[in-house]
């Protein structure tokens, strides 16, 4: 940012908002957008045993992704989540709806 004159301490809110459009997702004015890692989970402890899964994601986690994409949220009719795999263990998550601030 700062090559193209940018202050990026004033301008620079994190990655999310790049990992999204990255992944294909379009933003409009209002959105929140973040970058996302899924991570392998005990089903029985609930504890995260590894804070990412492994680089094979793409091969069969782009169906996870599909899953949450244009998920709606009964308590929260309004707001919509897109999800969008990126790279590797990496996704894009979009949230529309009104009055979204970070």
């Amino acid at each position: 940012m700062s090559i193209f004159g940018y202050d990026p301490l004033k301008l620079y809110d994190g990655r999310g908002s790049f990992e999204s459009m990255g992944a294909g997702l379009d933003m409009n004015v209002g959105d929140i957008a973040f970058k996302s890692n899924f991570a392998f989970m005990d089903i029985d402890s609930g504890k995260v045993l590894l804070r990412r899964v492994d680089r094979t994601f793409a091969d069969w986690g782009v169906e996870l992704c599909d899953a949450l994409n244009n998920l709606k949220i009964e308590e929260y009719p309004d707001y919509l989540i897109k999800c969008m795999h990126a790279t590797e263990h990496r996704c894009g998550i979009l949230i529309s709806g009104p009055d979204l601030s970070s």
